[in-house]
């Protein structure tokens, strides 16, 4: 028996892994940033609201989000019975 799965994860795909492979001085900032968008997004989903973003119309579980601060623009997926974000694209402003 496998026991229950705790807190939330991100899985990126490997055109955003191919990204961040693109800059390997980011990488302390790439793994913070999915490291806290996990715990906040997943506390939000846990609590019964809606993740950070814009939800896809076509989509109820794909959203879209811009994080202006750092320059950072994703598409992700969350994935409910797995608990985990699935990032499908993100763009970096230069």
């Amino acid at each position: 028996m496998i026991p229950a799965k705790g807190g939330w994860t991100v899985f990126c795909s490997e055109p955003v892994c191919d990204v961040m492979d693109s800059m390997p001085s980011m990488e302390k900032f790439f793994v913070e940033f999915f490291c806290d968008f996990a715990l906040k997004a997943g506390t939000a989903v846990d609590m019964g609201h809606a993740p950070p973003g814009v939800r896809a119309k076509r989509q109820d579980v794909a959203y879209s989000l811009l994080v202006e601060s750092s320059g950072i623009f994703i598409e992700y997926v969350v994935m409910m019975e797995i608990k985990e974000f699935y990032v499908t694209r993100m763009l970096l402003r230069s």
